[in-house]
């Protein structure tokens, strides 16, 4: 009877530790951590832009009141600090070095394209929101098939870096898939993080289409609504 009594009462923090993550989550197994162990091919810490979804589609006088407003100024792009791995056929977004899971969905390296963005200034993105980080000089972009992100590194050599290691593995990845390129070993481990990955990207793309379509079908009953209103109004 006292052994139930002292048993202490488990809470979400104290079931799942800082270095834990229920198996079960998406992401699980690609800790920052066991990636770089790997040896992947770079990483590196980053200043990620981060535009608010409801910034990037205000008209462009809007976003000019919430730059310069400092109350509105949490609805604004930001730059977040964050730790990018390339490894084997993706490119991964962490909050840092001990982070146990990605940020977001990994970049398939074979569709995306990478570039230093050599004026800043006549970027659309850019031109309004003011200095980089301190400490930060360059900017990199990866275009997916979706958006274009940007990275702020220390200097102009970390971006040419980072773009040729992106462009090499996609040269690797495409070389490999036309069977020219079995004699050079795979790591065992890139594949295991390639299988998770894969994972990842699967799930929270089944994320996003019940999301769209659960914003759909809102938009649709309002609509029906609507018009069940209107119709009872006019008689």
């Amino acid at each position: 009877m006292s052994d139930i009594r002292q048993r202490k009462r488990l809470t979400p923090s104290d079931s799942t530790s800082e270095d834990e993550t229920d198996p079960h989550t998406p992401g699980a197994g690609l800790s920052a951590k066991n990636m770089i162990d790997s040896v992947p091919q770079h990483h590196g810490s980053v200043q990620k832009l981060h535009i608010p979804v409801l910034y990037s589609i205000l008209p462009s006088v809007i976003q000019r009141i919430i730059l310069t407003t400092s109350c509105l100024r949490s609805f604004s792009p930001s730059w977040k600090e964050r730790h990018l791995i390339l490894c084997g056929s993706y490119l991964y977004k962490f909050k840092g070095t001990s982070s146990t899971t990605p940020k977001g969905s990994p970049f398939e390296i074979e569709t995306l394209t990478a570039d230093i963005l050599r004026t800043p200034g006549q970027d659309a993105n850019l031109s309004e929101i003011g200095n980089l980080p301190a400490g930060y000089t360059s900017i990199f972009t990866v275009s997916t098939l979706r958006r274009h992100h940007y990275y702020a590194v220390s200097g102009n050599e970390e971006a040419m870096l980072w773009v040729r290691s992106l462009h090499e593995a996609r040269q690797e990845i495409i070389t490999r898939k036309m069977g020219h390129a079995l004699n050079i070993p795979y790591p065992s481990s890139w594949k295991h993080f390639d299988s998770l990955g894969k994972g990842l990207v699967k799930s929270k793309d089944r994320i996003k289409e019940r999301m769209e379509k659960s914003s759909i079908e809102r938009m649709e009953m309002t609509a029906f609504t609507e018009g069940q209103i209107l119709r009872g109004y006019h008689g």
